[in-house]
């Protein structure tokens, strides 16, 4: 199971997804997405590199010095720089900025069933599973209204790096309200109450790939 394109310098990121999905309308949890080779619950799918385009979020900044961690003997800082001594432009606290918007960007389109934006930000895998899912949702004429309310966290968990292929999961709390309802506006899911998600998501790329885009390729629930 694969998934999308992301982040820029943090602030560029933020208006650039503003601009493009508007105001929040509206989620409902995306299909589980997860790497054959990565079981949990969820579907499966194989993972596929996307076209490089235009309208992308980046994830990493090339203009920003990086700073040595105290933490670098660690396991986790150690793959971070080995994967920075390959990626000159990575920077996490950054590519964490970037993978937070690009959650929220997701989250957002998935809800209003914004078909063009997830086409941007999904691997072609990806987007049929999230588009089958929005095509249901319409067929039994329903809708869906979400608000974040706040993302209160987004941490690098774990990293990995095998020859040029790297994954990093970012662990997300979020809080958020959802409601679906029927063609005459029944409540047939969620409630008008905040509720608390916890999610990790597994973003990769082939660091020495002329797409600069990491994919999301996994999302589960926390535990």
């Amino acid at each position: 199971m694969d998934i999308i394109l992301l982040a820029a310098v943090a602030g560029f990121i933020f208006l650039r997804l503003r601009s493009v999905l508007g105001r929040r309308m509206g989620h409902e949890q995306p299909p589980r997405e997860e790497k054959p080779r990565r079981p949990v619950e969820g579907h499966k799918g194989d993972f596929e590199d996307a076209p490089v385009e235009d309208n992308v979020v980046l994830l990493g900044d090339k203009g920003r010095a990086t700073e040595p961690s105290p933490f670098a003997g660690m396991p986790l800082m150690r793959t971070l720089n080995n994967i920075r001594q390959i990626d000159k432009s990575f920077d996490q606290k950054v590519f964490v900025e970037g993978a937070q918007a690009a959650y929220e960007a997701i989250v957002i389109a998935f809800a209003k069933g914004d078909r063009e934006t997830l086409k941007m930000l999904l691997s072609d895998t990806v987007f049929d599973n999230f588009e089958n899912s929005i095509k249901e949702r319409e067929d039994r004429n329903e809708t869906m209204s979400t608000d974040i309310v706040a993302i209160h966290s987004a941490e690098i968990i774990d990293a990995t790096l095998e020859g040029k292929e790297a994954e990093i999961t970012v662990q997300f709390e979020a809080e958020m309200i959802s409601m679906t309802k029927d063609e005459d506006g029944v409540v047939v899911a969620g409630d008008p109450q905040p509720h608390t998600v916890k999610e990790l998501w597994t973003f990769a790329r082939n660091l020495r790939s002329r797409n600069p885009n990491w994919l999301l390729i996994t999302t589960r629930r926390a535990n």
